[in-house]
């Protein structure tokens, strides 16, 4: 009866290393790291001929704060590789809005206003996502 008793905790001892070991790679899919880095915050300012930000940006979480800075209402949309997302209501002047936090993962983004394209005269940039640009805007 010793010998089954000893398999049986044999085994339960090597399920658990094998469940142990596959902890950090389990956490990095579903993102369970609730010490991992915050979202970037990324400064916007929108004008009445342009939108200004960094460019090009690092791959990864971030919230972008808008201010419009033109003499007439904006606003700000962002659309590519993970979808889009915008302001739910124009920023009059002066107005400074952040956007929900979203993931941004490698590709080329299209930043826009919404309230300039509905007028017929779109105001838009190409923002570039890659790996890289978090040493390529330090340094």
């Amino acid at each position: 009866m010793k010998r089954h008793e000893n398999r049986n905790n044999i085994s339960a001892v090597l399920l658990c290393a094998a469940l142990l070991a596959g902890l950090p790679f389990f956490t990095a899919c579903v993102g369970g790291n609730a010490d991992g880095p915050e979202a970037q915050l990324v400064q916007v300012r929108v004008t009445d001929t342009a939108i200004e930000m960094p460019n090009p940006l690092p791959t990864g979480a971030a919230k972008f704060e808008i201010t419009n800075a033109g003499t007439h209402e904006h606003s700000f949309g962002i659309t590519g590789p993970v979808g889009e997302i915008a302001l739910e209501k124009p920023l009059k002047p002066g107005e400074t809005a952040t956007l929900d936090e979203m993931f941004l993962d490698t590709g080329t983004y299209r930043v826009y206003c919404p309230v300039d394209e509905k007028h017929g005269e779109p105001m838009q940039i190409a923002l570039n996502v890659r790996p890289d640009a978090a040493t390529a805007n330090n340094g």
